[in-house]
């Protein structure tokens, strides 16, 4: 809510993370980063991912947005994948407005 605040609400709506979504994605981010860089790759797997989720989710609510104003409010952002696609999504579908 911070960065949203001080970039003036440049990146879309105020996210809410999701607990279950940070507990299972962080988790398997940090079981990936723990068997490659041991805790500190856990403990950066985690918290990266649950970073780049929080920023993917909000950069999409406004893409999705501006493609079509009924989906202004749709809280679907299921996970970081949907963050990436929703974003590659948006890009396209302003390519052909």
């Amino acid at each position: 809510m911070t960065v949203q605040i001080a970039a003036g609400g440049a990146i879309g709506g105020v996210i809410l993370p999701s607990m279950i979504i940070h507990f299972f994605v962080g988790g398997t981010a940090g079981v990936f980063g723990n068997s490659t860089g041991g805790w500190k790759g856990a403990v950066l797997g985690g918290f990266l991912t649950g970073v780049m989720f929080t920023l993917l989710a909000g950069t999409t609510y406004s893409a999705l947005g501006a493609m079509n104003p009924a989906w202004q409010g749709a809280a679907s952002f299921g996970d970081t994948d949907f963050g990436v696609l929703g974003n590659i999504l948006a890009f396209v579908g302003s390519l052909l407005k």
